[in-house]
């Protein structure tokens, strides 16, 4: 799992909650316009976000995100781990939906922005 995707949706919480709400409309059957129009909406959110914060989308989603990330040892990722599942247990969010759907699009979203520039 990218960490750092959820993290930085943990600390965009609004639009965290609004993105939750798009993404609960998701469904592998629905037409490619209509996914197409829910991964716009999820857009419009996240990238003035990024543009505000000034982020790089490479610096979110260039992790391996299925290992720890560089210089974490096993408990130190866990630790991380099990504290950014309290938070979104707290927010009451689905897991579910946040790593079979949200987490995927917003990676799609960083991937598309990043597309063609140079470090």
């Amino acid at each position: 799992m990218n960490i750092k995707v959820v993290k930085f949706l943990l600390a965009n919480q609004a639009a965290l909650l609004k993105i939750i709400d798009i993404a609960k409309g998701w469904r592998k059957d629905l037409s490619f316009a209509d996914q197409w129009a829910l991964v716009d909406s999820i857009a419009i959110l996240l990238i003035p976000i990024l543009d505000a914060q000034a982020l790089k989308p490479k610096a979110l989603y260039k992790i391996d995100y299925t290992i720890q990330e560089d210089g974490d040892d096993d408990s130190t990722y866990e630790t991380r781990l099990l504290a950014v599942g309290a938070e979104m247990a707290a927010l009451g969010i689905d897991w579910k939906l946040l790593l079979d759907v949200i987490v995927p699009i917003v990676l799609s979203i960083l991937k598309a922005l990043s597309a063609g520039k140079e470090d």
